[in-house]
């Protein structure tokens, strides 16, 4: 299995930090933020993998190069314009081969046995399967777009349900190709918004990964300051670097 990175935002809820140093390089607990997403996709022996870039996007190759100080193959997809998670990942359609891929936002820290959900995507046999987690505000949701699930089927994303349970997304996710049919080329796009609503709106079979164990968002300032502390004082620990 192959997979991407999604790297190309503008890191926006770090600024300041990122006028100067893209977010995927920011450092978190002596090492740059991506590595964390390179490094446990490399313990699954996943490591032919695609990184989107745009913003100091020049930076992100220099320090990563092709992947050799990791033991994996990178390649990277430069994006003159943003093209968001649809379209930067409809950019890399041809990277996957046809086969279904791991999709891994740059800023989250999440530890996870992938080879469990890779066999839990090949057992659904769903066109996508997103690893949710509880959320923390079920009945007012707010800015965190829920995920309505019943048992390991995604119902509805966003909104209101009171028929199933509610989940959020992690940022974490395993797409087989057919999710593209809707994405449009070369156009900013959400995948959520093009590939997932519009496969639920034809019934199509979408899955749920419920995880439980570590996850950080690492996209604000005092995200990233509070997983600096964590990781530092040795409150959190990552398995997959052991």
């Amino acid at each position: 299995m192959r997979a991407i990175i999604l790297a190309a935002g503008l890191g926006t809820r770090l600024r300041p930090l990122t006028h100067t140093t893209p977010k995927p390089l920011l450092p978190l607990h002596q090492r740059p933020l991506i590595d964390y997403a390179i490094l446990l996709l490399k313990k699954y022996g996943i490591t032919d993998i695609i990184i989107n870039t745009h913003h100091l996007a020049s930076q992100i190759t220099k320090t990563l190069g092709d992947g050799q100080q990791y033991g994996v193959h990178l390649s990277y997809s430069y994006e003159e314009d943003v093209l968001g998670t649809g379209g930067g990942i409809k950019k890399c359609e041809a990277f996957f081969q046809g086969d279904p891929f791991i999709a891994i936002n740059s800023d989250i820290l999440i530890d996870i046995d992938l080879k469990t959900l890779m066999d839990f995507h090949h057992k659904q046999a769903s066109w996508a399967t997103m690893v949710v987690r509880t959320h923390p505000y079920p009945s007012d949701p707010g800015p965190l777009t829920p995920i309505w699930t019943r048992g390991t089927r995604v119902l509805k994303i966003g909104g209101h349900s009171q028929e199933a349970d509610c989940h959020l997304f992690t940022g974490l996710h395993i797409l087989d190709p057919k999710i593209l049919q809707t994405v449009p080329q070369n156009t900013f796009s959400s995948i959520i918004d093009t590939g997932y609503q519009e496969a639920l709106k034809k019934k199509l079979p979408l899955s749920a990964f419920k995880h439980s164990n570590l996850w950080m968002d690492v996209g604000t300032l005092e995200q990233y300051e509070q997983a600096n502390k964590d990781l530092s004082s040795g409150k959190v620990r990552l398995g997959f670097l052991d």
